[in-house]
Parts: C-alpha cells; sequence; structure tokens
C-alpha cells in the first residue's frame, strides 16, 4: 500500500517566491508612505505607513513557517512543521488587530478634539504616496492570488487578507487626498480616513483569528459533516458500517481523520483495497490527505 504524503510539497517554491516578493515590495512601500506621511502631516498616511512594519514581520514569519513546513516529516515532528503555518497566521492576526485599535483611538481622539495631527495636512503628498503604493500592492496581490487554490493554507490565506485590505486602505487614502485637495478646509477628512483603515484592520484580523483558533482546538474543518463522510465511506463497495470517526485539520492544508471501518467477509487483499478505495474517496470528496482506516469484521 503506498504511503500518503503528510502534505510537505504544499510549501512550493512558488508560494516562497510570492511570500519573498511581499516582503521586499512592502519594504519600498514603507520607504514611500514614511517620506509621503513626514511631508503631508497626514495622520491617515502615518497610520498605513507603521502597518506596514507588522505586515512585512507578518510575511517574513509566514515565509519562515513554510520554510520549516517545507522539511516534511521528522522523528519529532511526525506531521511535519505544518502547525507553525497556524501560529503564524494567529500571529499576524493579532498584529492587525492591534495597530487597527491602537491608530483607532488615536483617529477618534483627532475627531472628537477636532486637532490635526501634526500640522495642517499637504494633500498633493498623500496622493505622490498613495498612487504608486496602489499599483505595488497591486501587483503583489496578483503575484499571489495566482497560486493554486490547493496552497492557499491559513497561513497564506492570512497574507491574501492583508493585500485585499491594504489594497482598500490605499483607496481610502486616495479619496482622503482627493476631497482635501478640492475642500483644503476639510482636513477632518483625513482623520476620517484614518478611523475607516483602523476599521478596516481590525475587521481583516477576525477571520485569521477564528481560523487559527478552529484549526488548534481541532474543529472539523469547514465543508466537512459527520454525515457527509458515513454516506461517502458506506458507498464503497464492501463497506457494512463506519464508526469512531475523528477529523482534525494539522493545518487548514492538511486535514486528517481515523475511522473504524465494519466490512464484510473477504480475504487482507481485499480488505486493503477496499482501505484505499476509502482514502481515495475521502481525498477526492473532502480534501482529506491523509485517512486512517481500522477494518472491523461484520458484527
Amino acid at each position: 500500500m503506498p504511503v500518503r504524503p503528510h502534505g510537505e510539497g504544499e510549501a512550493g517554491e512558488r508560494v516562497l517566491r510570492g511570500l519573498r516578493l511581499a516582503v521586499e515590495l512592502s519594504v519600498v512601500i514603507l520607504a514611500i508612505e514614511a517620506v509621503g506621511a513626514y511631508l503631508s502631516h497626514s495622520l491617515s498616511l502615518t497610520v498605513d505607513a507603521v502597518h506596514n512594519v507588522p505586515d512585512i514581520l507578518a510575511f517574513a514569519i509566514s515565509w519562515t513557517a513554510l520554510q520549516a513546513a517545507k522539511e516534511g516529516a521528522t522523528g519529532d515532528f511526525t506531521f511535519g512543521k505544518h502547525r507553525l503555518e497556524v501560529f503564524a497566521g494567529l500571529f499576524n492576526g493579532l498584529l492587525v488587530l492591534g495597530t487597527g485599535a491602537v491608530f483607532g483611538y488615536e483617529a477618534l481622539d483627532s475627531l472628537v478634539r477636532s486637532t490635526a495631527f501634526a500640522g495642517p495636512v499637504d494633500a498633493v503628498w498623500i496622493l505622490v504616496a498613495a498612487v504608486p503604493t496602489l499599483a505595488l500592492r497591486l501587483v503583489n496581490m496578483r503575484a499571489l492570488g495566482g497560486l493554486p487554490g490547493r496552497i492557499r493554507d491559513l497561513n497564506l490565506r492570512s497574507v491574501m487578507v492583508h493585500l485585499a485590505s491594504d489594497v482598500a486602505i490605499t483607496a481610502a487614502l486616495l479619496v482622503a487626498g482627493a476631497l482635501i485637495l478640492v475642500r483644503p478646509a476639510d482636513g477632518w477628512a483625513d482623520s476620517v480616513a484614518a478611523l475607516a483603515i483602523a476599521g478596516i484592520l481590525a475587521y481583516e484580523s477576525i477571520p485569521l483569528l477564528r481560523g487559527g483558533w478552529a484549526v488548534l482546538t481541532e474543529r472539523i474543518p469547514p465543508g466537512i459533516t459527520l454525515d457527509g463522510i458515513t454516506r461517502s465511506a458506506l458507498s464503497v463497495p464492501g463497506v457494512t458500517e463506519v464508526h469512531d470517526i475523528h477529523v482534525w485539520a494539522v493545518c487548514s492544508s492538511l486535514v486528517c481523520m481515523t475511522a473504524h471501518v465494519e466490512v464484510r467477509e473477504m480475504t487482507l487483499r481485499d480488505g486493503m483495497a477496499v482501505v484505499e478505495r476509502l482514502r481515495d474517496r475521502m481525498e477526492k470528496d473532502f480534501g482529506i490527505v491523509h485517512a486512517t482506516f481500522e477494518l472491523e469484521a461484520p458484527s
């Protein structure tokens, strides 16, 4: 019977190259926005510039986690280091949530007090920084968005969520900059944009934290039900009953299961053929790449 992989091939070179590109472009964006924030005195641009720091750290952590998972199973880590990807996704979510909370408070305080963040806002510099930032983020998103869906685990999905929200943030900067450019007296638009950016950051952290928690608590992965597994298994010729089913995820791209399967009277060779068909069925129907079945004789 062939040995089933533990998903080591999922962390391919395309993913690692995409994450390296994400780090490199984020460093360039940080430099652009830091200069723009200093010259524009814009709170919203400052929020986004500072937000790039945890972004860079998050992308680097994701790259490190995938690199570790690529090593595969060892004597100490029999499933490999895929769970590191989950911790990376959770850490990314906490970084984003913390950034949103800190700057959300700053933006709200600025609105309540009707005070400028660091002096009159220069809308020209907001736009000068936001336009190339938008272009670079779209390039980044396109590079990672082109990866096959089957290798977008929780860790990589957290990066994609980062990039999607970053594009929305840049759009908020462009709107605020254009409004202030047309009506310089509406400096409050900068604080509103900063508050909106903080809200986006807080919102994007929710699915990352929820997904990571579901994996760590070994909740059955989305799209899989015990009834569905039972029906699928019973459709395999020779299977008469399925019970003691356990399904969990090591990470969101590596779903595992165990089950006791009662079969009709058959030879050992035929029983192993049933197990192989069950494995194929679980992978095809539910994406479960590591399934273990214990055969039982008829009751």
